[in-house]
């Protein structure tokens, strides 16, 4: 058994079947996983070993059981979308920030093998690391920092350097690119962070924008028909500082960017005054 303790440090966008009760559901962060590990570059046939699968003949049971239990923390609306105002701004009901729960993982039906156990255990700490969870996940809605609690549980980086220097080793030989940001220069709360994350490009509003984005492959994901952002955001708390990690999915044959879409965002939104992208300048 694995047993770690997740505390969001910014809003849980999560819910079951009722738009008004936020729910922090185990099948959520197995799909978490599973993205994470087709993303580092884990085969099918190591991913229906480990999760198992009703495709394959015969049908695999899988070998991981993800519960969730102690869960602490208030509910209450907040808004999806933090740099705007009003109606705009699409208030949900959530787990608000400071809200945590126990994430115990085992093993069954004999276990892993030691290989299956190491790709498994890069999935999980690669996720601790630089994933999310819920809605606006990829605009770092759903962060969280994390406690280890129990034997061979994973410790969070205790300084930037650290931190950066695990994010490199366990994305090595990966199709993805992924940073720790310098910056803000001042000393910014969660919330204020997430702000600079989520005011991009694109919208209603913004029909330069979508055109710009349309020419680029949609870099920042589209809502019809659906992609998800290849540009990823979470928001690392070391100390009392809020940091921004920024990932970009490289699997051309999953997102359909190509080679330059990256730099071509990164330079639209930095040109667009978007404090983001002078961020992201020289930086992934």
């Amino acid at each position: 058994m694995i047993r770690h303790r997740l505390t969001f440090i910014t809003p849980l966008f999560s819910r079951g079947s009722y738009d008004h009760l936020p729910e922090i559901r185990p099948a959520s962060i197995r799909g978490q996983l599973h993205w994470w590990f087709r993303a580092l570059g884990g085969s099918a046939a190591d991913e229906n070993a480990i999760f198992g699968s009703v495709h394959s003949k015969p049908v695999l049971a899988s070998k991981i059981v993800v519960r969730v239990g102690e869960i602490q923390g208030q509910t209450g609306e907040m808004n999806t979308l933090p740099h705007k105002n009003g109606t705009q701004a699409s208030p949900k009901a959530c787990f608000k920030p400071g809200a945590s729960f126990g994430l115990i993982i085992t093993e069954r039906l004999g276990g892993l093998d030691e290989r299956l156990r190491k790709a498994f255990h890069r999935t999980l700490e690669t996720w601790l690391l630089i994933g999310t969870l819920g809605l606006r996940s990829t605009r770092a809605g759903g962060s969280f920092v994390w406690t280890p609690e129990s034997e061979g549980a994973f410790t969070q980086p205790p300084t930037v350097d650290a931190y950066r220097t695990r994010i490199t080793e366990l994305l090595k030989g990966a199709p993805l690119k992924a940073v720790l940001l310098s910056g803000p220069d001042k000393v910014l709360g969660a919330e204020d962070v997430r702000r600079i994350i989520s005011d991009t490009l694109g919208g209603r509003d913004d029909k330069a924008g979508e055109n710009d984005l349309t020419r680029l492959n949609h870099p920042l994901g589209k809502i019809q028909p659906r992609k998800t952002s290849p540009l990823r955001f979470r928001i690392v708390q070391i100390g009392t500082c809020f940091h921004i990690v920024a990932m970009w999915d490289d699997r051309n044959t999953v997102t359909g960017n190509r080679q330059g879409d990256l730099q071509g965002v990164i330079d639209l939104l930095a040109t667009r005054g978007k404090q983001i992208g002078k961020l992201l300048q020289g930086q992934i």
